[in-house]
């Protein structure tokens, strides 16, 4: 499905699977495991055979994600990938609508980053709510590698503004 010329697209990407988390090493440098890497060539391969493309990339500091994001961009996603650390865990959206205000109209954004907080952020965008708020916070979860599309009409990003128009996992997008 390509990008809309109308409107903006957002895509919120979890990082691929990373190696576990070890006492003696820091969550931040966790890195991709051999098959999260090869996982996530397949996925922006079959990507971008779809027709995706982004006008930028956006990923969060840690390791995991900042690999993510430069297998899609070295696939051909986007020309550009910038690290913005709101997307480290515990970010917000609204650091996201403040620093779109600053930037240059954009028609298709890649967000990579972090579970819970993408499914947060996409509720906050799209007004989802979860019926058991205390059991599972996340009315949606993203699979490691997969991504949900948040469209927004009038090409700004901002609270329950945005229609959640895909969400794909890892499986789907590999068949």
């Amino acid at each position: 499905m390509k990008n809309s010329l109308e409107g903006l697209s957002v895509d919120f990407v979890r990082h691929g699977i990373a190696e576990e988390p070890q006492a003696e090493m820091e969550d931040a440098f966790r890195a991709l495991t051999d098959e999260g890497r090869k996982r996530c060539r397949k996925i922006a391969r079959q990507l971008k055979e779809m027709g995706w493309r982004w006008n930028l990339i956006l990923t969060s500091p840690l390791v995991r994600a900042r690999q993510t994001a430069e297998i899609f961009a070295d696939e051909g996603l986007s020309k550009i990938v910038e690290v913005f650390e709101p997307l480290a865990p515990g970010g917000s959206l609204a650091d996201l609508v403040r620093w779109q205000t600053q930037q240059d109209p954009l028609t298709s954004l890649a967000l990579v980053g972090h579970q819970p907080d993408l499914s947060l952020w996409v509720q906050a965008a799209t007004g989802l709510r979860s019926t058991n708020s205390h059991a599972h916070p996340e009315a949606i979860t993203i699979k490691k590698a997969g991504l949900a599309q948040v469209r927004f009409s009038e090409g700004r990003i901002d609270y329950r503004q945005g229609s959640l128009t895909l969400l794909l996992s890892p499986k789907v997008l590999l068949r």
